[in-house]
């Protein structure tokens, strides 16, 4: 049996944020619960969402099955798994590098 993508499972694309994961999993277990379903193969997509899930929700296990399908966002992934919101700082510094070239120049309001 091929095994399948488990972004393409939950239907999210592979740069997902685990806020998106989370709602595609739920809107998906609630269409696919065996209590609710109509569908014959409701109880396999129900098992198999719940895997996806599974997987992609932990740190670890997420960082794990990306190195193993070589997805291309696992470094950017990584990176803002585990410092949140260092990007912003990042440019709050790169910003006041700039403007305190303006500001610390030595003999400009010398005139």
């Amino acid at each position: 049996m091929k095994r399948q993508n488990h972004y393409s499972t939950l239907h999210v694309d592979q740069c997902a944020s685990c806020a998106e994961i989370k709602s595609a999993f739920r809107t998906l277990a609630q269409r696919f619960h065996p209590d609710v379903t109509t569908d014959r193969d409701g109880e396999r997509k129900f098992k198999d969402v719940a895997e996806a899930y599974r997987t992609l929700r932990g740190h670890d296990s997420r960082v794990a099955y990306d190195h193993q399908i070589k997805n291309r966002c696992a470094e950017n992934m990584a990176l803002e798994m585990a410092a949140p919101n260092m990007g912003a700082f990042n440019w709050g510094l790169v910003l006041m590098q700039y403007f305190s070239l303006f500001w610390l120049q030595p003999g400009r309001d010398a005139d």
